[in-house]
């Protein structure tokens, strides 16, 4: 039996109905949060990141480009890290939680507070109208009937990820005014200025830097790694969640995709492939993810074996 958009179906769904059951049924799966677990993950991204700026600092054109390459890989990576901070699974404290997904957003100019409460969100009401992504990549889920200009245009956007520059730049701006953030309470709105001014104070002391050296490092260790690098990867690793899933079907098995993919895959979208089964049990830690792919694996709707699979696919489409 075929997916309405060609991908193969396993088994049928579970309805909407059973979810609390299913969870219940799932509850072995369940384990205290590892912060040492984690906080391993910290130290290889900060490790390979270090080395990207060495690199990238070199005089070598192609040693810089590789350590350009490097940086934009992790400052993604780092994204998908910040991720499993916002549902409080990387440590057993809320605040080490947030000081971790701060400073992990930070190069992607991804403020902890609003990306939190937006994706909360996001897990609330995705199936039904009053979804909403945090990041706005123009047709979000490829369901809208395109010209090829226009899907040319959002593919543009999608992949540049300008919306989130101009978000960015816009809530800085509210933040130095000291505003409140719409549809924010006031404890959110104060959290989410803090994160931006925190930002603008990284990006201006990086500028600073560069300046008093008389070099370019802001350029070769953020610009280029972040526009060229970071933005791309990041857009890659989030379209196949939900893009051409039934995303008004409160049915996560419908409304998401998972990846099955491979262990490097894997630790570098820090589970994320495995989107169905974090939307089963989104407080379920990310180690314990492929456990209950195992469990749900025949109900799956859209499924890949890898992501070379699912672009493929896409593509050919």
């Amino acid at each position: 039996m075929e997916s309405p958009s060609g991908e193969g179906t396993r088994h049928a769904p579970e309805p909407v109905a059973a979810a609390a059951e299913l969870r219940a049924s799932l509850k072995h799966l369940r384990t205290g949060i590892r912060g040492r677990v984690f906080a391993t993950k910290l130290v290889v991204c900060a490790l390979i990141t270090v080395t990207g700026g060495v690199l990238a600092a070199q005089d070598a054109l192609s040693v810089r480009i590789a350590g350009v390459v490097l940086l934009g890989c992790m400052y993604a990576h780092a994204a998908e890290l910040q991720h499993e901070t916002l549902h409080n699974l990387a440590f057993r404290s809320r605040r080490a939680n947030t000081v971790a997904g701060t400073v992990l957003g930070m190069p992607m100019l991804i403020s902890f507070a609003a990306y939190r409460t937006s994706h909360l969100r996001h897990h609330r009401y995705l199936g039904t109208p009053l979804n909403r992504e945090f990041f706005d990549y123009g047709d979000q889920y490829g369901a809208g009937q395109r010209s090829r200009t226009a899907a040319a245009l959002d593919w543009v956007t999608r992949f540049t990820m300008f919306h989130h520059y101009g978000l960015f730049l816009a809530s800085t701006v509210r933040a130095l005014r000291g505003q409140d953030f719409a549809g924010e309470t006031a404890t959110v709105s104060r959290r989410i200025r803090r994160d931006h001014l925190l930002m603008l104070a990284a990006v201006l002391a990086l500028t600073a830097l560069s300046l008093a050296l008389g070099s370019t490092l802001v350029l070769w260790v953020w610009v280029l790694p972040l526009v060229l690098v970071a933005a791309p990867v990041h857009a890659l690793v989030e379209l196949p969640e939900h893009h051409r899933c039934e995303t008004l079907n409160e049915d996560p098995f419908r409304n998401t995709r998972t990846i099955r993919s491979n262990r490097l895959m894997t630790w570098f979208t820090n589970g994320n492939n495995y989107h169905v089964e974090h939307h089963v049990m989104p407080n379920l830690p990310i180690e314990r993810l492929p456990d209950l792919h195992a469990e749900i694996r025949d109900r799956l709707h859209f499924y890949h074996p890898g992501y070379v699979d699912y672009f493929r696919k896409l593509v050919a489409k």
